[in-house]
């Protein structure tokens, strides 16, 4: 099986030339770090730069909200709609499900008519909505990843995890069991300034990075950055300086033993 371009700078390096097609991928993090902006990119650049039309599934934003903010970074949703090469569909969990349980659905067609071969869910944590029971949420997952992939596509999905700082949540367990891929997102403190970190925490079937790198949401999107240099603890909220004993001594914060 191929992989293919993800379309943000810097992230088919981390996963060892791009994601497999009619994979599965959470990108989870908390509230601002960019979940949303990466599906847009995904989805867009197949439209527009690899020739793989694509699918933008909203459980929460109206179209018009994700043509705003998509148009921020310079891409134009409505152009690519009425080129037949994307779809921005507001919807909710329940219909969604519905839909792709059934073959000949609303998907089913949606995925003919402008032969899709990406899709992104923003965000797949709504499906809460459907049931309190872990077991049953998970196996409600499983079979809307399943028909995503009966349909041949390459998905994203977003996932929320609660906290803004300090020691926050990965994702949820279940949905890591279930996709091919977790990207996790989260923002750091380094000497007294915000930044946003990625980590790649799961590729199936593949190498991948393991480093955390830096990020940015510039006005092109997404793009991932060096390393956080010199930083340890990046993952647990208390990041510091990683120093050796040459340096200790060359900073003068030890004496050399004579």
């Amino acid at each position: 099986m191929k992989k293919i371009p993800s379309g943000v700078p810097g992230l088919d390096d981390l996963l060892d030339g791009g994601l497999y097609e009619r994979s599965t991928t959470v990108i989870a993090g908390p509230p601002g770090t960019g979940k949303t902006t990466f599906g847009a990119q995904f989805v867009y650049s197949g439209a527009v730069q690899f020739n793989e039309p694509g699918i933008f599934i909203t459980f929460e934003e109206f179209p018009e909200t994700i043509y705003r903010d998509a148009m921020n970074f310079g891409w134009d949703f409505k152009k690519c709609e009425a080129e037949g090469k994307l779809k921005v569909v507001f919807t909710s969990p329940a219909v969604l499900k519905s839909e792709l349980e059934k073959e000949g659905g609303f998907f089913d067609r949606l995925v003919i008519e402008i032969n899709a071969k990406r899709i992104v869910i923003d965000s797949i944590t709504l499906m809460e909505q459907l049931t309190s029971d872990q077991l049953e949420l998970r196996l409600i997952l499983n079979s809307i990843i399943n028909g995503l992939k009966r349909l041949g596509l390459t998905t994203i999905l977003t996932s929320e995890v609660p906290l803004l700082f300090g020691q926050e949540s990965l994702p949820d367990a279940d949905i890591g069991f279930i996709v091919d891929n977790v990207i996790f997102l989260r923002y750091v403190e380094i000497e007294s300034e915000l930044e946003t970190a990625l980590t790649v925490l799961k590729v199936r079937g593949s190498r991948h990075a393991k480093d955390i790198r830096k990020y940015e949401i510039t006005s092109n999107g997404i793009n991932i950055e060096t390393k956080f240099a010199g930083q340890q603890g990046i993952l647990t909220g208390f990041p510091s300086r990683q120093i050796s004993g040459r340096t200790l001594l060359e900073e003068g914060l030890i004496r050399r033993k004579r």
